[in-house]
């Protein structure tokens, strides 16, 4: 969409389509108001329903506590979307990078295979590298208890 308003914008037709956009927002703000007043009266209908079942008072506390549990729901997504921006940027930096490290091994992995190949005892140092790092990781877990 944005491309072609871009292309308009070189012919001269922007104002038409910036006209059909306003025509297609209105539009869609029409459908949000009439499907949350047929959300109001299903609700209504329901309750209703739910009160010739089981009572007045029984339905208003059935609602009123499936009301407070989508309450609760959405303050816990409130303060996971509500972390720190530093938090968040901490957290795409590490994405990032885990990602650039990802496509450096594979790219280098044919020039690594190579010089692996030509030369095995190489082989002993990342071997031994990651037998000291568990050995490490296993001695400090047995420290802390």
């Amino acid at each position: 969409m944005v491309l072609a308003l871009i292309m308009r914008l070189f012919t001269g037709e922007a104002g038409i389509m910036l006209a059909r956009l306003k025509r297609l927002a209105g539009l869609y703000a029409l459908m949000a108001i009439l499907i949350l007043v047929m959300l109001a009266f299903l609700l209504i209908a329901l309750f209703a329903w739910v009160a010739s079942h089981l009572g007045v008072i029984e339905a208003a506390l059935i609602f009123a506590g499936v009301t407070f549990l989508f309450v609760v729901v959405t303050f816990v997504l409130a303060k996971l979307a509500g972390r720190k921006p530093a938090n968040r940027a901490d957290d795409r930096l590490q994405r990032d990078i885990a990602s650039i490290a990802g496509v450096t091994a594979l790219t280098n992995a044919p020039q690594i295979y190579r010089v692996l190949k030509q030369r095995r005892g190489l082989l002993v140092v990342p071997a031994a590298a990651a037998g000291l790092a568990s050995l490490y990781a296993i001695l400090t877990m047995l420290r802390r208890r």
